[in-house]
């Protein structure tokens, strides 16, 4: 059951102590800095600088200025657009969830209407819904009926119909709101029955934050990542071997004396270190970014 007076200002403060407040947390705020050395660490971005590791101290015989030069732009490119997108990223939804925190609404508190900041609504709150309002918090309707935009939620442009029921502790989708939908038309009293984080939609936001959290698409192109990337390595390490393997056996016609005559541990040290430069070439160009994160 519900107070039709509404919750007092004891029972404000004991149910947002009890359950939390109504704010959507957003992202983490870094710094554009902090991104830009963070995408450093970004497994493509690796491999670029144990190329660039390979060209500057141990082949510097045959220093290549131009293809050094080169790497280090790839390097700085790559990390630059990447900061710059999650940065923007950041701002952009942390700028959406500070206007969407400035909304007030309307509820029933110590048995008066009153207006609030969205952020204020607590569990047990009566808010009033009419149409065109954004739905602040999840709820079920406890008196009136409205006509919902959920596609928002669920992709679906149909309209879906909200009722109060006859057992209002009955809670199913015919008496269900949820945060972030839109009212089409109508009018209700909404109890608030989950707030902030804990709504529907301040889990999918959590979603689109937590890199923990993994959906059934990203678990198939995790799959399919896992694939791409090891026929990747296998052909650049078969291209390596290949390239050991004409510089060394093929060069001396397959004659095991001239392969001992001409091969020194220094000649054959610096075959080796062009052979793994050629692998990294081989798994920058043809292997996506993302497939390194599963190799």
């Amino acid at each position: 059951m519900y107070k039709v007076n509404g919750l007092n200002d004891e029972e404000v403060k004991i149910n947002r102590k009890k359950f939390g407040n109504n704010s959507i947390n957003g992202k983490n705020k870094n710094t554009f800095f902090s991104l830009f050395i963070e995408t450093l660490g970004d497994p493509i971005i690796k491999i670029l600088l144990i190329a660039l590791a390979i060209k500057t101290i141990f082949l510097f015989k045959d220093f290549d200025y131009f293809e050094t030069i080169g790497i280090v732009l790839a390097i700085f490119v790559a990390a630059l657009i990447s900061a710059i997108s999650e940065y923007g990223s950041n701002k952009a939804f942390q700028r959406m969830q500070d206007e969407s925190s400035k909304i007030n609404i309307r509820v029933k508190r110590n048995g008066q209407m009153r207006e609030i900041a969205i952020d204020e609504a607590v569990v047990g709150d009566l808010i009033f819904l009419s149409g065109g309002d954004r739905v602040p918090a999840d709820g079920l309707i406890v008196q009136g009926k409205l006509s919902v935009d959920e596609s928002s939620l669920n992709g679906e442009a149909k309209e879906s119909y909200k009722e109060a029921t006859s057992n209002i502790d009955y809670y199913d989708e015919k008496n269900k709101l949820y945060r972030g939908t839109t009212i089409y038309e109508g009018e209700a009293i909404m109890l608030t029955k989950k707030v902030g984080m804990d709504t529907l939609y301040g889990k999918m936001a959590k979603s689109l934050i937590d890199e923990e959290d993994t959906s059934p698409l990203k678990l198939r192109l995790n799959n399919l990542a896992k694939i791409i990337s090891r026929i990747g390595y296998f052909f650049a390490i078969m291209i390596a071997v290949s390239f050991l393997f004409s510089k060394i056996v093929i060069a001396n016609n397959f004659d095991i004396t001239l392969i001992k005559e001409n091969i020194t541990m220094t000649k054959f040290l610096s075959f080796l270190l062009e052979a793994l430069t050629l692998a990294v070439s081989v798994l920058v160009m043809s292997v996506p970014e993302p497939c390194f994160l599963y190799g």
